[in-house]
């Protein structure tokens, strides 16, 4: 069994503009190279819906008009190596050395617009594409340097037979790549969104979606700069 991961999702929000993240979810991915990214391109669509009547399947809350959802999905397979192992009744306990990670990068955004959308909120959004976009432009490298740290470590699986422990360390494994590049991606795109969604209020300002896109990617660029001293 192989365990991959899969990133949270962020959602922007036209007028309260706050992303914020869903839960995780599993898929597959397959190199026999020991660290190696794939990068697939951006998937975009566009579902619109009865302003009037959203309907259950829409996600927007309260006064959002619109709603930009984007997934920056992160699949791993995992190729491990036994080091030691050590018996606790039943249970095994198996060391295991990180041998390979073929990593997947997927990005899927889909806009909710409603029927009566004008230039104004369908440009706002879009500026959401934008950022997240010119983000993922730069995954494949936080991805490959994070597998890389982590190649040739150990991890510690659990389990009653040897492929329950791997199952285990690879869960392990997973979920501490999640976390690395969640924390990179993610919270970047979490700042700059909100970034640009403060200097738009939410697009409901007329400040030029590029400009404001500019703008969030040169404050989100000092904080983290600032953070860092």
């Amino acid at each position: 069994m192989i365990v991959v991961q899969k990133l949270k999702t962020l959602i922007a929000t036209a007028l309260l503009g706050s992303p914020f993240f869903g839960p995780a979810g599993v898929a597959l991915a397959v190199s026999s190279e020991p660290v190696s990214v794939t990068k697939e391109p951006p998937v975009v669509q566009t579902r619109t819906f009865d302003h009037a009547n959203p309907g259950p399947e829409v996600p927007i809350k309260g006064r959002e008009a619109a709603t930009t959802h984007c997934s920056y999905d992160y699949f791993v397979d995992i190729g491990l190596q036994t080091v030691a192992s050590r018996r606790s009744g039943d249970i095994y306990s198996h060391t295991f050395k990180v041998t390979r990670l073929a990593v997947r990068l997927t990005l899927p955004i889909t806009f909710w617009l409603p029927d009566t959308v004008n230039r104004r909120l369908r440009e706002h959004e879009d500026g959401h594409r934008q950022i997240y976009e010119e983000i993922y432009g730069n995954a494949e490298k936080t991805a490959q340097r994070q597998a890389q740290e982590l190649l040739d470590e150990t991890f510690i699986g659990q389990g009653k037979t040897l492929e329950e422990a791997k199952d285990d360390a690879k869960a392990k494994i997973g979920m501490e790549l999640n976390r690395r590049y969640g924390h990179e991606i993610l919270t970047y795109a979490n700042l700059v969104t909100q970034l640009y969604d403060n200097a738009t209020r939410s697009g409901t300002n007329r400040t030029p979606v590029f400009l404001a896109i500019r703008e969030s990617f040169l404050q989100a660029w000092f904080i983290n700069l600032t953070r860092k001293r």
